[in-house]
């Protein structure tokens, strides 16, 4: 029995004695949660002006990266819009050529036509010129005849 009873008190002992580390540990423990984890008599005004600054930066930012993204799309549909005016205009264009050579072909086929037709009044002239004078000789030669004849 008496065994036991040593044994008990060395348990006992030892139960004491983790008590009192376990206390001291907790006393340390607190201690240092006062000197590491921050008081009610810290001043964080500083770190708020820091961070309302930042945020304010950010915000800045933000609206600047909005705006240069709105006009980047703004310059977007801009290159679309010209890009579909100069397909238009190209196509108007082409069109356009496309009737001028066909004016040239009518303006050439126009030209070869009034040159035939100036050829065709020239002919005519000199055919009449010489009707003309053909008919003259035998008028004289009528009014010759006739003129002898009448005479006889």
């Amino acid at each position: 029995m008496q065994n036991l009873n040593d044994r008990l008190a060395n348990y006992l002992d030892k139960v004491r004695a983790l008590e009192e580390a376990n206390t001291d540990l907790e006393v340390k423990i607190r201690e240092w949660y006062k000197k590491q984890a921050p008081g009610p008599d810290r001043d964080y005004s500083p770190y708020y002006r820091t961070i309302e600054e930042l945020r304010n930066k950010v915000l800045v930012a933000t609206v600047d990266n909005s705006n240069l993204l709105l006009q980047i799309d703004n310059a977007r549909l801009t290159a679309d819009d010209f890009r579909t005016k100069f397909e238009s205009e190209q196509a108007l264009r082409m069109s356009v050529e496309a009737d001028i050579n066909g004016l040239r072909r009518v303006l050439d086929e126009l030209t070869l036509s009034r040159a035939d037709l100036e050829m065709q009044i020239e002919n005519l002239k000199e055919e009449l010129a010489y009707l003309k004078k053909n008919h003259e000789e035998v008028m004289r030669g009528l009014l010759g005849w006739w003129m002898a004849g009448d005479g006889s």
